[in-house]
């Protein structure tokens, strides 16, 4: 018994060695092949086909070879056809994205009927722009808020009469006034999209939202604006609102200015055009802002605090500059901040005692916390804050603007006392009008590179540099101009001339003492007390009949010391006619 359990144990060992032998003989085999294999499987294999097994090596290549013909003759079709994705989307961006020539401002600065305007609104800064791969319902599209750099034909609009049928009667006023071709406050008219649709000019249109019929929009649920073909019916009208609310009765039956910023009302609903950020809708062209009607209330307006329509329902019709197609539209100010600019400019004034130089370069560098001579945004809001103006970061941006001529993004000394103490008053002007009157020889209301030259010619070549040879005439001269020539056109206009000496302006306390540095300098004569001038050359002029006189020769811009002759033709128009001889006065 024992043998024969032995026996057994022995014989079971035996085999299991050897299955166990071939199961490692078979998996070495099949690792050496797999390579092999894996050449000849075929797509629909690599893919995991369902019709194919994993044992299968050869592949049905006529199948392959089939469907790929098939997939080009498909191919070649939709391109003939015009159907391609690619090709749908290069139509449709050549349509919405084609540009328009905006509407330049008239001379009378009012929109008028029939201009090419964009409405930008005042909370995303985005335009009113149109979509028509957004299809709401037959022949109905979407719209939206986006950025654009310039205008095309999806963020342009025609502003447009009423039809007759729906032309209330009060526009008969204004054909009896003789305005009928400008827009007023109030006024209905309709938003026209000019060449979007190939057969049909489409209308921003809005309806009522009820329990029965009317869409809402996508992101708010308010009442859904859209364009739509029909102009012949409510739905399409529209009219513009002044953005202060206490303003509303003031401005009705005005004219709107171009580049104004308004609120559209829709006639038939009374909603505001709204557009908010934080409501984004998925279009053809990606991500943009939802546009509604509704009128957005702010708790401060609910309790009278806040007299303005809140940014969503604000916007500004964008015209062209005259001769331009768009320049950048910069953030406009949507609120009215005069109220907030003088605001600030009195609290200043208060604490520096009636803005005197001294006082106010003081509360300048109160402010100046790095002290590089500069405001930066966060420095104003800060020391405003000191002086116990708290803005909100709109408010602070609308002061900034005020403040900042150059657009640099900080404020200047001569920028933040310009800004405090405003433009000249009528003295100064005046004496700096005489000032280029004396440059301005021909009287033709510009001076020129030629009138410079005309009473700079007899003393230029005793400029240092040009006696050095470093620099010619010409060259002294043009530098002279830099200061005043802002544009570089070569020309000095009154109102760059007048730009320059309301920046040196605001460092001059008094008017006498402005007054004097001006007559000096450009040999002005006059004035009284001690503003009266006093480097006009002084000469001793004899008589013919021997007399001998102290006489000033007024007005001598340009007389050279050595230039008798101009001396003795100066004292003629004086009055002084008996000038037998003429000598310097020490």
């Amino acid at each position: 018994i024992i043998f024969s359990f032995c026996v057994s144990l022995l014989v079971c060992g035996f085999l299991f060695g050897f299955c166990l032998c071939l199961c490692v003989f078979r998996c070495a085999c099949s690792a050496c092949e797999a390579p092999k294999a894996m050449h000849h499987y075929t797509p629909q294999q690599m893919t995991g086909h369902k019709g194919y097994r994993p044992c299968t090596f050869i592949g049905n290549y006529s199948e392959d070879l089939s469907l790929g013909e098939s997939r080009a003759k498909e191919h070649a079709r939709l391109r003939s056809e015009g159907k391609l994705p690619a090709q749908q989307l290069q139509r449709r961006m050549g349509s919405h994205l084609s540009e328009v020539m905006l509407t330049p401002q008239h001379d009378d600065s009012f929109i008028h009927f029939g201009d090419i305007v964009m409405l930008q609104s005042a909370r995303t800064k985005g335009f009113l722009s149109v979509d028509l791969a957004d299809v709401l319902e037959p022949m109905c599209f979407g719209v939206s808020t986006a950025e654009s750099p310039a205008p095309v034909v999806r963020n342009a609009f025609v502003i447009d009469r009423p039809p007759r049928a729906v032309r209330p009667i009060e526009d008969k006023f204004f054909e009896h006034e003789g305005e009928d071709h400008i827009l007023h406050y109030g006024q209905p008219f309709v938003l026209r999209c000019p060449d979007l649709h190939p057969d049909t000019p489409l209308f921003l249109q809005s309806y009522q939202v009820s329990p029965h019929m009317g869409r809402v929009s996508k992101v708010s649920k308010k009442q859904e604006v859209s364009v739509f073909p029909d102009n012949a019916k409510t739905d399409v009208l529209w009219k513009v609102f002044s953005p202060d609310i206490r303003k509303l009765t003031e401005t009705e039956a005005h004219p709107v200015p171009a580049n104004s910023v308004v609120a559209l009302c829709h006639c038939q609903t009374n909603q505001l055009l709204s557009s908010d950020v934080g409501k984004l809708v998925q279009n053809g062209f990606g991500s943009e802002f939802e546009v509604c009607c509704h009128r957005w209330t702010a708790y401060a307006a609910i309790h009278r605090q806040n007299q303005e329509m809140e940014p969503p329902n604000l916007w500004a019709l964008v015209t062209a500059p005259t001769g331009a197609q768009l320049v950048e539209y910069h953030e406009a100010t949507f609120k009215d901040t005069d109220a907030i600019v003088a605001k600030v400019k009195a609290r200043i004034l208060q604490r520096a005692g009636q803005g005197r130089f001294r006082a106010l370069v003081r509360v300048m560098r109160t402010m100046d916390a790095d002290h590089n001579q500069q405001l930066s945004l966060d420095e104003l809001t800060e020391g405003l804050k000191t002086y116990g103006v708290f803005l909100s970061a709109e408010e602070a941006r609308a002061v900034m603007r005020a403040f900042d001529r150059d657009h640099s993004g900080t404020v200047s000394i001569t920028e933040f006392l310009r800004g405090i103490r405003g433009p000249m008053n009528t003295r100064r002007c005046d004496i700096v009008l005489q000032a280029y009157s004396r440059l301005d020889k021909d009287h033709n209301g510009r001076v020129t590179f030629d009138d410079l030259h005309r009473i700079y010619s007899k003393n230029i070549d005793k400029h240092p540099e040009v006696q050095a040879g470093t620099k010619t005439a010409a060259k002294v001269i043009m530098e002279f101009t830099s200061d005043w020539d802002k544009n570089g056109d070569g020309e000095i206009t009154k109102e760059e001339f007048l730009d320059y000496y309301t920046d040196l302006s605001v460092n001059i306390d008094d008017d006498d003492y402005f007054e004097l540095m001006v007559r000096n300098a450009w040999h002005i004569s006059g004035g009284t007390g001690w503003s009266a001038n006093t480097t006009c050359r002084r000469v001793l002029v004899t008589h013919t009949n021997g007399r001998q006189t102290v006489e000033e020769i007024k007005d001598d811009l340009g007389i050279g010391p050595n230039d008798i002759e101009a001396m003795k033709r100066n004292l003629k128009a004086q009055g002084i006619t008996d000038v037998k001889d003429v000598k310097l006065y020490m």
